[in-house]
């Protein structure tokens, strides 16, 4: 016991410690500049605290991916320098959508071109559907971050993320399991941060580097390892639960009603989606 819970710190504590500064002078900067600023900050702090986090689990951090994994890293900072152009306000939603495809088909294709097992018109093709879903979800968590700015976001993004790690060491990468780890505790400092900081925000920069980081893992996890596609599927759905709020029926649920909703659906979804796994692989076995 005592091993993981070094291990657990070890990974997660540097996160946590970069992520907090960032997010403190993003505070103090929000009150004298640009809302435009603050959101880039918040960008910066899980682009940022992923990667450090990244680096303590795989090893290594390199500009030049040696692995598909060493190319998340590198996504997650795509990312960022796209919510420079997302917070520009006279840019038109028909090229903000267009150029959030673009970008998603781009950095699914840069995860699958190492896979020997596919052709390239098979990657290809598995990189415009999932490109297609990754815009998806990349629009619908962004949307959903502009009308959800409570601790409830960060917090259901952060349990998803954990409990996603759970799914992919059940498929048989402990690696992949231990980023989507980094990602679930650079969302839990963010969640503390919302409990101090109310109403911030995650829309136009950090919903984006959340997305790609997110959808990354698990399709990595689907080429490289033994991820079920359908429990990916159910573990992309559980981070866009807070749209049940939207629905005329639950808009007249007490505040705590619907927290407590949302996170449900949440943990329904990702047990869906871990189910399937074990379902398929079994129970992890030790010794």
């Amino acid at each position: 016991m005592a091993f993981f819970v070094k291990s657990a710190l070890t990974l997660t504590l540097p996160p946590f410690i970069v992520v907090t500064l960032i997010l403190l002078v993003a505070s103090v900067v929000s009150k004298r500049s640009p809302q435009n600023l603050s959101r880039f900050l918040t960008a910066l702090a899980v682009a940022v605290g992923y990667t450090i986090g990244h680096g303590i689990a795989t090893g290594s951090l390199s500009l030049i991916p040696k692995s598909v994994e060493d190319w998340l890293p590198l996504l997650a900072f795509a990312a960022l320098t796209f919510s420079l152009l997302e917070n520009l306000p006279k840019i038109p939603a028909p090229i903000r959508l267009s150029l959030r495809l673009i970008l998603s088909v781009a950095s699914i294709s840069v995860l699958l071109m190492p896979l020997a097992a596919l052709s390239l018109p098979s990657k290809l093709g598995w990189a415009f559907v999932l490109g297609l879903m990754l815009a998806v979800f990349w629009t619908g968590l962004d949307e959903l971050s502009e009308k959800q700015t409570e601790a409830v976001l960060p917090l259901s993004l952060s349990v998803v993320a954990a409990i996603n790690s759970a799914a992919l060491f059940v498929s048989h990468s402990a690696k992949l399991s231990q980023l989507s780890g980094v990602l679930a505790a650079v969302l839990g400092t963010m969640f503390l941060f919302w409990l101090w900081q109310r109403q911030w925000s995650m829309a136009k920069g950090a919903s984006g580097v959340f997305s790609l980081l997110f959808f990354g893992i698990n399709v990595s996890g689907m080429f490289y390892a033994d991820l079920p596609l359908l429990s990916a599927i159910f573990l992309w759905l559980a981070p866009l639960s807070g749209w049940i709020l939207k629905l005329p029926f639950s808009k007249n649920l007490p505040n705590w009603s619907q927290i407590v909703l949302q996170i449900s659906i949440s943990l329904l979804l990702v047990a869906f989606g871990v189910g399937i796994a074990v379902r398929l692989h079994g129970l992890p076995t030790f010794g």
